[in-house]
């Protein structure tokens, strides 16, 4: 069997932008998935796509200029990944400011996810994020975004970022707090609402121990509240995934 050198210096070219992104993309480099498991997914993307992205396209033979291909494309996958993991951070940040807001950051464990110490909310809207994020197929526009990258940077030309680059970065961290405060708004107004009552209760009823009960009045204001907001979680992952795209296209310049 003949191999073609040009699909061949096309697939290596891939699997380093591929590879960059899985790495990345905290969606796909969960801790419960396996190395094996990253690698056969960037090896079946770049298998795929090799053929398809080489067409039209001149690669060098030389080493060097072919070395500086590769190495930007590692950099266009990091990029990609962190725009892909905006949407994690962002269910994440919300289920953080919970547990402080509750009183259960106290109670840390090692999130299997993300493989850092996180309390109880936090861990809940990273499964429950995950649990979303296939069961409405938006991994699906997760690939179709990450693919559509080869239209917009091809792989003979090393990336320039574009001038807002820098700019859209920016916007896009403010806009993924914005965002976390937003999941978070139902059972963190809540918990407002339930400070304020201890707070009166404290000020009328001072023989009452508030900081013994306060304690377990707002885990079990702030359960309520989550059971509650659960149900806007997919329209926000909807808008999340958009922004999202819209961050990758912006920092490669289109």
């Amino acid at each position: 069997m003949n191999l073609d050198l040009a699909v061949v210096a096309a697939f290596v070219l891939v699997l380093a932008r591929t590879s960059a992104w899985v790495v990345a993309a905290p969606v796909f480099s969960a801790r419960g998935l396996s190395s094996i498991g990253r690698l056969a997914l960037a090896l079946a993307l770049s298998l795929f796509l090799a053929p398809l992205v080489v067409s039209g396209h001149t690669l060098p033979t030389d080493v060097a200029p072919f070395a500086g291909l590769v190495l930007g494309q590692v950099l266009v996958g990091l990029l990609l990944g962190w725009a892909t993991g905006l949407l994690l951070h962002a269910f994440e940040a919300a289920g953080t400011a919970i547990d402080t807001a509750s009183g259960l950051s106290i109670g840390s464990l090692l999130d299997p996810v993300t493989g850092t110490p996180a309390a109880v909310f936090a861990r809940l809207t990273n499964m429950v994020f995950l649990a979303l994020l296939f069961a409405t197929n938006a991994h699906h526009a997760l690939i179709e975004g990450f693919v559509r990258s080869f239209g917009a940077v091809p792989i003979d030309r090393f990336p320039v970022l574009g001038e807002s680059g820098a700019l859209a970065a920016g916007h896009a961290v403010t806009g993924i707090l914005l965002a976390a405060l937003e999941i978070g708004a139902p059972v963190l107004g809540a918990l407002f609402l339930t400070e304020v009552a201890l707070a009166l209760t404290s000020r009328f009823v001072p023989q009452a121990n508030v900081f013994a009960v306060g304690l377990p009045v707002k885990v079990l204001v702030a359960l309520l509240a989550a059971g509650g907001a659960l149900v806007f979680f997919p329209t926000r992952l909807t808008g999340l995934l958009d922004h999202s795209l819209r961050t990758g296209a912006t920092l490669l310049g289109h």
